[in-house]
């Protein structure tokens, strides 16, 4: 019988360690979680375009933040019925956001989406300076598919003038799937043929 009594505490304190030892797990485990999600929080929140130096890309930056507008934050459908937030941010599957954002989220989900097309224009093209902010702009505006389809992008690479290209691009396509002339956006390809023609 006092075997028996041993045992059972034996037992109970086995398990009790047990299950000391899966929530200490459980619990490491979870903090690591909110430390990683704390770590890439704080990454954003410093973020850094490496491309902010070259000429033209901070004014590239506050020219999209003042034609595309903030919308106080929230998620809102663009001329095209896609859903975006912050300064023109596409929203893809999968993607989550709040239901508000703030101004400094949005600047750095601007930046991120702007160097990959900052990108994009390095690996397709040849140009520099103005040059490859104005092709950046364009892929960032339209899509890298429509830009390596366009025959902005031939032009571009055999060093020729664009500004009849650009004008034609002064479209969108509506919800109804109808091409549309926009003034707003004849305003931007305007915009790109005055810096593509700078010198650098």
């Amino acid at each position: 019988m006092k075997f028996y009594f041993k045992s059972s505490i034996l037992f109970v304190m086995s398990m009790l360690l047990a299950n000391n030892a899966v929530y200490e797990s459980l619990f490491n485990t979870e903090h690591t979680e909110n430390n990683i999600n704390h770590k890439i929080k704080q990454a954003e929140k410093n973020y850094i375009s490496k491309y902010q130096f070259e000429q033209g890309y901070e004014e590239a930056i506050e020219f999209i933040k003042n034609h595309e507008g903030f919308a106080g934050g929230k998620m809102y459908f663009d001329a095209s019925g896609i859903k975006s937030i912050g300064y023109g941010h596409r929203i893809k599957t999968g993607e989550e956001f709040p239901e508000q954002i703030t101004e400094q989220e949005a600047e750095n989900l601007l930046r991120k989406d702007f160097d990959k097309a900052v990108w994009y224009a390095e690996r397709e093209t040849h140009v520099k300076g103005y040059k490859k902010i104005v092709v950046a702009h364009f892929i960032y505006a339209k899509g890298i598919g429509n830009f390596l389809r366009s025959n902005f992008k031939k032009l571009v690479l055999n060093n020729k003038p664009v500004e009849e290209e650009l004008i034609k691009w002064s479209y969108y396509r509506s919800v109804e799937g109808e091409m549309v002339f926009s003034e707003y956006i004849h305003n931007i390809r305007l915009w790109e043929i005055e810096m593509y023609n700078r010198e650098s």
